[in-house]
């Protein structure tokens, strides 16, 4: 699994020096102007999003998924790795909104990274096994669908976190346990991708 790992991680490591220079730039703009990390939120994860994305047309064309099938247990690793890879760009989204809502000193800062990520994470949950099905080609076309949702409940959620509570349970601190579903969510997805991969074998 670890050289499945260092693979992808090298495939996406020019978008990640990209969007390191970018997250430089406005995290200056936030802490030297009033202008909000909030702006750059759904940003972040989309971009981190189609980085993980990005992975399965290098897999389409270079015939990866063939290559993990000649492997001992290749295919099962490719996963493994990818979702490993998924977890921990999802905690980087998480302390990118950390480090910028610090940076402008702003409220509920923790609350907006614990969103951030969770919402990255449910989202690569559906992504990944649709990916795994599709190829990534036909896959980014099904995930337009799923992008303008997800961009949907971000925006929904911003009027949500201003109701005080719902049935003696204050949202906000509800919120907090958000990347705590997105794992879950992760964690059965992983054995989607896992049944749609042995498939692909037989």
């Amino acid at each position: 699994m670890t050289g499945f790992l260092k693979r992808d991680y090298y495939l996406i490591s020019g978008n990640l020096k990209f969007y390191a220079f970018f997250m430089a730039l406005f995290a200056i703009l936030v802490a030297f102007t009033d202008a909000k990390s909030s702006f750059l939120s759904v940003y972040v994860v989309i971009f981190a999003m189609s980085s993980v994305m990005g992975l399965f047309s290098y897999d389409d064309v270079n015939r990866w998924t063939a290559y993990g099938a000649a492997a001992p247990q290749g295919r099962k690793a490719m996963v493994n790795a990818r979702y490993l890879l998924t977890v921990l760009i999802g905690i980087g989204v998480g302390a990118i909104q950390l480090l910028l809502g610090l940076l402008g000193k702003e409220e509920g800062t923790a609350l907006l990274a614990a969103v951030h990520s969770g919402v990255f994470l449910l989202y690569a949950s559906v992504t990944l096994p649709v990916s795994y099905h599709f190829g990534g080609t036909k896959a980014r076309t099904v995930m337009i669908v799923i992008v303008a949702v997800v961009a949907a409940v971000i925006g929904m959620g911003g009027a949500v976190m201003n109701i005080s509570s719902v049935g003696g349970l204050r949202l906000p601190s509800a919120m907090l346990l958000l990347p705590l579903l997105g794992l879950a969510a992760l964690t059965l997805s992983h054995r989607v991708s896992l049944h749609i991969m042995v498939k692909k074998e037989l």
